[in-house]
């Protein structure tokens, strides 16, 4: 997937499932008890982890031992 439609995807909030080297990741969005938005990701199944920002998510989010940001392009949209 490119980082644009990606990013793109993100700003209008469209939940997404994605397939990574055959996992499979949720991202969709909350707010939180202080009113907060975030953005959820994680693998399936296991709980996901917030991220309050684009750019925090590209940063911290992790694909098993990958950087979600230096995976981007190889990510597999399951639900376009």
């Amino acid at each position: 997937m490119q980082e644009t439609v990606f990013r793109k995807n993100i700003e209008v909030k469209k939940e997404m499932e994605l397939l990574y080297r055959g996992n499979r990741y949720k991202l969709d969005y909350g707010i939180d008890n202080a009113g907060k938005s975030y953005i959820s990701f994680g693998e399936e199944f296991l709980p996901a982890k917030h991220f309050y920002s684009y750019g925090q998510l590209l940063n911290e989010a992790m694909l098993g031992i990958s950087p979600l940001r230096d995976s981007i392009e190889v990510l597999q949209l399951l639900n376009p």
